[in-house]
């Protein structure tokens, strides 16, 4: 078997990795880091870190995932699953077949996927103003601020939610539109089927206007069709992934900075 590697690049996920790493090949499993190897070239991925490294391990996938085992070495870590002290009982019960796939939708932005949103943002406090149709529907037409957010399910705790979207239980596949403090008090967040096609035009300060995928990607045209049909990302999991509690977890750890 062949896996795929990807640390966080600090002192203390580095050393994480190197047990991971020994781990691995104890189990004469072969080891690749990412940037050597496609995560599409392997038999499974493992991520130490954070959510960033994870969102940006994926941003090199253009493929349906295989099987991604995820270990907390980072302060964001909403979306990874094993404690350090716990991948080498996890990676036994992969190989054993004992774990359970959770797979994501990601949406597809003309060719660029994205896990969590795709974001047009206005920059340099720049008003930007943008139109947003939803397959036949006018959603917001001449929505002015600092832009839109286009959000997968799982994307529902990242920048939407920062952006003042709701949180939507992980068991449900919609997507979400949440504008980025709209100067319109009307203007709210939408959530819509995941069937939609979204086509959001940048109508205002074009060249001020940035558009990013996962926070990761920048693309270049502003407007943009957008739908949830990007290959699904799959997660191998060991736990039940307690989502409320986790995020009550979260907020309370955040409130201690």
């Amino acid at each position: 078997m062949r896996a795929l590697l990807s640390t966080k690049p600090d002192e203390r996920a580095l050393r994480i990795a190197e047990k991971v790493k020994r781990a691995l090949e104890r189990e004469n499993i072969s080891v690749c880091p990412l940037g050597e190897c496609s995560p599409c070239a392997v038999d499974f991925i493992v991520v130490v870190g954070g959510d960033g490294t994870l969102l940006y391990t994926l941003s090199k996938a253009s493929c349906k995932t295989p099987p991604v085992i995820t270990v907390r070495a980072g302060r964001r870590a909403f979306l990874l699953d094993l404690e350090p002290e716990e991948f080498e009982w996890g990676l036994k019960r992969f190989l054993e077949g004992d774990y359970y796939k959770e797979t994501h939708k990601r949406l597809d932005v003309e060719g660029i996927y994205a896990l969590n949103e795709v974001a047009v943002l206005s920059k340099w406090r720049r008003v930007t103003r943008v139109n947003v149709v939803a397959d036949e529907y006018k959603v917001y037409e001449g929505l002015e601020g600092d832009g839109v957010i286009v959000s997968t399910t799982i994307g529902s705790t990242a920048y939407a939610l920062s952006a003042g979207g709701p949180l939507v239980d992980p068991r449900a596949e919609v997507l979400l539109l949440v504008p980025v403090n709209p100067i319109q008090l009307n203007a709210r967040s939408i959530v819509l089927p995941p069937t939609s096609k979204v086509r959001v035009e940048v109508t205002r300060n074009r060249e001020e206007t940035i558009v990013l995928a996962d926070g990761i990607v920048e693309l270049e045209k502003k407007d943009l069709t957008i739908t949830l049909n990007g290959p699904e990302v799959t997660f191998a999991r060991f736990k039940i992934r307690e989502f409320y509690s986790k995020l009550i977890e979260l907020r309370s750890f955040f409130s201690k900075d």
